[in-house]
């Protein structure tokens, strides 16, 4: 999954992580499609990598969480809000 979005509305998607400004870093966010989000956070958090955010619904019908790798990219971990 591709999401493309004005770059105004980038603070929403990567919070509480900062957007980069242009030419100064990365200016995305990496989804990833999990079963369950909130057994991805507690398996994450079992191995130690901290979370940006606790998982939340977001009103446009999916629950996320994020959290940076070692490279500092944003992933966002997803699925369907059922």
């Amino acid at each position: 999954m591709v999401v493309m979005s004005h770059v105004t509305a980038g603070p929403d998607f990567c919070a509480p992580g900062a957007v980069a400004p242009r030419g100064e870093g990365a200016r995305v966010v990496l989804p990833a499609a999990v079963e369950n989000v909130d057994e991805a956070c507690a398996e994450l958090a079992r191995l130690g990598v901290p979370l940006l955010d606790e998982p939340r619904d977001r009103p446009w019908g999916i629950r996320c969480a994020s959290f940076v790798d070692p490279a500092g990219h944003i992933w966002e971990i997803v699925s369907d809000l059922d």
